[in-house]
């Protein structure tokens, strides 16, 4: 893991950067700054509403740019309960694929050679993990709780993750994870309660699995560094 600590700490800054001009900005404006992002979050909102077109690609795009996915997924069962859930749940599922390819290859490409060259001056560089710990730690990045997806794309693409296996790892999770939050919000909405809870029952699995998943890995990562520590001796 220690090795992923350059990387992680990196884009743990960059969403920090963002989140403090966020906070910069109302810390000034002040109450006049809240009310115009509340009024332009309502006009964007009913926007996507009227536009599903344009709402999906929304989910494909604005994590990117750090912006929270959980209110897009919202309007996305909102959408479906009136134009149809699982159509919501297809679209969605097309969404964050689309979502989770291009960000790799951007983190891959030219945020690849950003990170190189801010660490020129460091005695860090950016790791190349083996293939064993490759994999355990992109499904435990995967299903830890709180931690955005988006995070976990820029992480995995700046380590260069073979391609196939960082989208045959991330795609069943992020799938599901969407229909999910589809499912629940729209029968929410619509008050239709058995896709309600659907959706609550898959999301309720998926943190059982994250639970089991983090705490094998890191048993695991503690009985690996015993070893090397035990080797050294």
């Amino acid at each position: 893991m220690k090795k992923f600590l350059p990387v992680l700490a990196l884009v743990a800054c960059a969403f920090g950067f963002l989140f403090l001009s966020y906070w910069l900005t109302i810390q000034l404006e002040g109450e006049e700054a809240r009310r115009w992002m509340a009024e332009a979050w309502a006009g964007f909102r009913e926007f996507l509403l009227a536009n599903g077109f344009w709402l999906f690609v929304a989910i494909a795009v604005l994590p990117a740019f750090i912006c929270p996915v959980a209110p897009l997924l919202t309007l996305a069962g909102l959408w479906g309960g009136q134009q149809g859930v699982w159509l919501a749940c297809g679209y969605s599922a097309l969404a964050v694929i689309m979502n989770l390819s291009w960000t790799y290859w951007l983190a891959a490409g030219p945020g690849r050679k950003l990170i190189e060259w801010l660490l020129t001056r460091t005695k860090y560089e950016v790791p190349q993990p083996d293939k064993d710990n490759e994999l355990a730690w992109a499904l435990i990045m995967r299903f830890t709780p709180g931690v955005p997806f988006i995070f976990t794309n820029y992480a995995l693409g700046l380590i260069r993750m073979p391609f196939w296996r960082y989208f045959l790892v991330s795609s069943p999770v992020l799938v599901v994870t969407a229909g999910g939050y589809v499912l629940a919000f729209a029968g929410i909405f619509s008050g239709d309660w058995a896709y309600a809870w659907m959706g609550i029952s898959v999301i309720v699995a998926l943190a059982v699995a994250a639970r089991m998943v983090t705490s094998k890995g890191t048993k695991a990562d503690s009985v690996q560094e015993e070893g090397v520590v035990e080797t050294d001796a």
